[in-house]
């Protein structure tokens, strides 16, 4: 009976032993999980910043600007998209700002303090390159 209990215990200890070593060995398995997970978070936060950067708030500002076209004055209008142009050089926004400031200069005299943007004043295009205007800068 001794020798039972005895074996009862090694084989007790021997079982809870495995199970420590077991759930050690878990822990720095799931702590390896989490810092790659946490590693991998960093980079799609930073590619997503990048991509903020690069394409959405130079589009956002973009939009904003065609947006309030029609409500501003045309020197206003213009040093916005210089804003644009000089916070966001190497975007495609830039080429069209620089595209909407041309047209802008060009419809400046269809603008009034008084009255504002009169767009229905400007002449025309022939049928065959007929063109719609709405906004100062299309």
């Amino acid at each position: 009976m001794k020798k039972s209990k005895n074996q009862l215990s090694i084989l007790l200890f021997l079982s809870l032993f495995c199970v420590f070593t077991n759930c050690e060995k878990e822990d720095v398995f799931l702590s390896k999980e989490l810092n790659e997970l946490k590693n991998s978070n960093k980079k799609l936060n930073a590619e997503l910043d990048s991509l903020k950067k690069l394409y959405i708030n130079p589009f956002k500002q973009y939009e904003n600007i065609v947006l309030d076209e029609s409500k501003n004055n045309p020197d206003s209008i213009i040093n916005e998209y210089e804003k644009l142009i000089k916070n966001h050089p190497n975007s495609f926004w830039k080429h069209e700002s620089e595209r909407r400031i041309k047209n802008i200069e060009k419809r400046k005299k269809y603008w009034t303090k008084k009255n504002g943007w009169k767009l229905n004043d400007i002449p025309k295009k022939p049928l065959n390159d007929e063109q719609s205007i709405s906004c100062p800068g299309c």
